[in-house]
């Protein structure tokens, strides 16, 4: 079992939850994609292709699990339904998005975060993390 494995089976129990097969496909499909950032659909339409019957309802409240034990974070990137991707153990990233294609880039600045801390202490915020949307046009798209 390799160490992702572990942290959702640990996860689970510490809240009494049962290790299923479903949880694991669905848990191992995002950590395969994670340069993807999948939605509900995706998710579904990979596990189906696999030959996993699995409901769109019970994606939805494994994701939602998921995202409440800290292991997947679900991110917003600009449509009507979330994304999603495991969660980071730096203090923050951000996500190019292009507007055109709907690709998304990842990208961590230490100099945004410093900024971002400075705005913060102006405030007499302490920054934990941080997650920022720029939406733009890739390359590709703009040729």
């Amino acid at each position: 079992m390799n160490a992702d494995q572990e942290r959702l089976e640990q996860a689970l129990r510490s809240r009494d939850l049962r290790v299923t097969r479903t949880r694991r496909a669905i848990f191992a499909e995002i950590l395969a994609s994670s340069d993807s950032h999948l939605d509900v659909r995706q998710v579904h339409g990979r596990l189906m292709r696999k030959g996993r019957n699995v409901s769109l309802a019970t994606i939805y409240r494994t994701l939602h699990l998921l995202v409440r034990s800290g292991l997947l974070s679900r991110e917003d990137l600009g449509e009507s339904h979330g994304h999603y991707e495991p969660k980071k153990r730096a203090a923050g990233h951000g996500h190019l998005i292009c507007s055109s294609c709907g690709r998304v880039f990842e990208f961590a600045d230490e100099g945004i975060r410093k900024a971002l801390a400075e705005v913060g202490a102006a405030e007499d915020f302490r920054l934990e993390k941080y997650s920022l949307q720029i939406f733009g046009s890739c390359r590709r798209c703009r040729k």
